[in-house]
């Protein structure tokens, strides 16, 4: 069942609600009890960034900290000094590469 959220435009409170159908009548403000004054609300959406969005967004201060990190793992990496080296990652961050 999906969650609907709703608004009272005459208490200004906000509730949500399960309902079985979709074009179900709005239910009764919780708060007040007005029936007339209640409004379905677009629901918020969220999303999640990929790890490039997330690179580019960084501060500068933990760039350079994950620069340094990088370098070091890069350095002890026993695939670099494989003949699968060049199939490693070059350790450029992603703000770099584009």
């Amino acid at each position: 069942m999906p969650i609907y959220e709703y608004a009272c435009r005459a208490c200004g409170a906000e509730f949500e609600k399960f309902q079985r159908q979709i074009g179900a009548d709005a239910p009764p403000c919780e708060s007040c009890g007005d029936i007339e004054q209640v409004e379905r609300l677009i629901a918020r959406t969220a999303f999640i960034k990929d790890e490039k969005t997330k690179m580019r967004e960084m501060h500068p201060k933990y760039a350079k900290m994950v620069d340094a990190a990088w370098e070091k793992a890069s350095r002890n990496d026993p695939l670099s000094k494989t003949r699968f080296a060049p199939l490693v990652d070059s350790g450029k961050r992603v703000q770099d590469a584009s």
